[in-house]
């Protein structure tokens, strides 16, 4: 066997090896959505690997009020989940590619942190439209 077609056995070996570390590895990215009147959102852009990603959200509820704050999360417009709960951990799971997570607060909260973790790329928040 030549030396050029070694080369090649050994180039396929390595990316075959990395490929399968990018698929097992976890990322974790964290989000705080602040006060902003009585509704509030934030809308992420997410590239994903494929798999399922665990979706954790802590909602700190505003003890003045005497609604329940909830926390809808939506998965390229589409409901995926309902936050009720003041600490929340559920599976997401995403295709590989883009995706755009929407996660709307209803009710009074003094704040949300989002927890993403999972075989992803990139997480960055979207762009506001004013």
């Amino acid at each position: 066997m030549n030396g050029l077609r070694k080369l090649e056995i050994m180039l396929e070996e390595l990316e075959d090896n990395f490929n399968n570390h990018l698929t097992k590895s976890k990322s974790t990215y964290y989000y705080i959505m602040k006060p902003d009147g009585a509704k509030k959102s934030l809308t992420l852009n997410v590239y994903s690997r494929g798999g399922e990603t665990e979706c954790e959200i802590l909602i700190l509820p505003e003890y003045s009020s005497q609604s329940a704050p909830k926390c809808q999360v939506k998965t390229n417009g589409e409901l995926s989940f309902t936050a009720q709960n003041v600490a929340n951990v559920f599976p997401l799971p995403l295709k590989s590619g883009y995706h755009v997570l929407e996660f709307i607060s209803e009710g009074v909260a003094a704040g949300l942190r989002i927890r993403l973790t999972g075989a992803l790329s990139d997480c960055k928040e979207a762009a506001t439209k004013k």
